[in-house]
């Protein structure tokens, strides 16, 4: 809760700064709006896997619902990669007029964090799928 405080903050600075310089307008725009709708993208994850815990906490882990919103959180971090390559062009930009190259990579790793985590989010969509279909031919043997 703290971090969206605080990211919200450096939207409205943000904001307020383009519309006093606005030379590069349109970057900017781009760059404060992908972080807007990837923090509210994260949000969303963040009540998903609270719904997972709740189903961790009435014991019905392994379950089609869990798979669902195992699947809408892959979905979110696939979407807030897209977004999240709208902080490039900013990060380009200020990496040519300070000529500190160096802030390519490291925008770079920040912009391809959430596919990394999406691909694990998948393997452990599969495991999921594998245990649901174990503990179903489980239950008709007994």
């Amino acid at each position: 809760m703290l971090i969206t405080v605080i990211l919200s903050i450096i939207f409205g600075i943000g904001i307020w700064e383009i519309f006093h310089k606005p030379e590069i307008l349109f970057i900017k725009v781009l760059f404060y709006f992908s972080f807007l709708i990837s923090l509210l993208l994260n949000l969303v994850s963040c009540s998903q896997v609270y719904k997972i815990l709740k189903y961790m906490d009435r014991d019905a882990i392994f379950t089609k619902q869990i798979q669902k919103i195992i699947n809408r959180i892959k979905m979110i971090t696939y979407a807030v990669f897209v977004v999240l390559w709208g902080i490039f062009p900013m990060m380009y930009h200020a990496a040519m007029i300070t000529k500190v190259y160096v802030t390519i990579p490291i925008s770079l790793v920040f912009i391809f964090s959430p596919l990394i985590l999406s691909t694990f989010i998948a393997v452990i969509e599969q495991l999921l799928r594998k245990i649901i279909e174990i503990k179903s031919e489980n239950d008709l043997t007994v």
